[in-house]
């Protein structure tokens, strides 16, 4: 789908541009979704550009995802989608930067998008150029890129209260750890696409600010605006980074919880069986069938050796009380 932005009456205005048509005049944005292959020779015959293939696009070398060529720049930013689903993921979205039209090609719905559409549609800056849009929806981006880090803060505070909190009577120990590592891997995920996101722009954003199409600079605001974003992303890559230490030390902790669950019921067990040794001992000794044992001719012989069973388990269990060990 081919959709194009015409700035009109201090508003955006959105058009989808069918198979036959021709590009609005005026146009500022031409948003690609999935394009089709009459869609791409559409802007390549009306702009003279070039529109990289989806293969194209998941190139991880640099040269393929950042370049110029026919006086535009290309720019492959990797971009995090689904964040608030189960199935985050990165994909990839080319940037197309001419003197007049601001091209973006996808295959997802990044939330950006749709976000900095609506806004501008409401009210846009007039003019309204390309370089000016671009770093609308580059700034949006690191936005929701914000947003989505102090999600995973927030989350990862609840999850430190929750590991470290004393457990309800009766709670199940290793339901709850299970879950908390569970979250911990999610949390993970999302807070390593996020920072792949980060690193993605930080390398479009040197790109965008020099100077290497010939006779095409960026204004003194477009530099200005990318100094400023190019902060923003070196302030939440560091506090990405932050965020992956906290997940570390609450995994190491978790998996430290789990373990001491374990003692504790191996703990248990070694209890049980030194209580035990001393009985088992006495019952083992007149368990033996020699025909000479004199304390089984005793009439109180049976309940004698069970006193003594009873309290050779019991004084372990008092020392261990005594010794705090239980």
């Amino acid at each position: 789908m081919l959709i194009a932005y015409v700035p009109r009456a201090g508003a955006l205005v959105s058009e989808v541009v069918a198979a036959d048509a021709n590009i609005p005049a005026g146009a500022v944005w031409l948003d690609l979704i999935a394009p089709e292959a009459f869609e791409d020779r559409t802007i390549e015959r009306a702009l003279g550009i070039e529109i990289p293939t989806r293969e194209e696009m998941r190139e991880i070398e640099a040269s393929s995802r950042l370049y110029a060529e026919r006086g535009a720049r290309y720019m492959t930013l990797s971009v995090l989608c689904g964040a608030q689903t189960d199935t985050p993921e990165v994909t990839p979205v080319t940037f197309i930067l001419t003197d007049a039209v601001l091209v973006t090609v996808r295959y997802s719905e990044p939330k950006a998008f749709p976000l900095l559409a609506d806004r501008l549609r409401r009210a846009c800056p007039d003019p309204l150029s390309a370089e000016t849009l671009l770093a609308e929806l580059l700034d949006t981006i690191i936005d929701r890129v914000a947003d989505v880090l102090e999600m995973c803060g927030d989350g990862i505070d609840r999850l430190s209260r929750r590991t470290f909190e004393p457990q309800a009577k009766g709670s199940d120990a290793n339901q709850i750890y299970r879950a908390i590592l569970t979250q911990l891997g999610r949390k993970e995920r999302l807070t390593s696409y996020a920072r792949e996101s980060l690193s993605s722009l930080t390398r479009l954003l040197a790109f965008l600010g020099a100077d290497i199409v010939e006779g095409h600079t960026l204004s003194p605001k477009g530099r200005d605006a990318v100094k400023s974003m190019m902060r923003d992303v070196t302030g939440l890559s560091d506090y990405a980074v932050f965020l992956v230490t906290k997940l570390q030390f609450l995994l190491d902790a978790t998996i430290g919880m789990v373990s001491l669950e374990q003692n504790n019921i191996i703990k248990i067990f070694a209890v049980l069986s030194v209580v035990l040794m001393p009985p088992t001992l006495i019952a083992s000794i007149y368990g033996m069938n020699f025909q000479h044992m004199p304390e089984l001719a005793q009439p109180y012989g049976y309940p004698l050796a069970l006193c003594a069973m009873v309290v050779s388990g019991i004084l372990p269990y008092l020392f261990f009380k005594w010794r705090r060990w239980l």
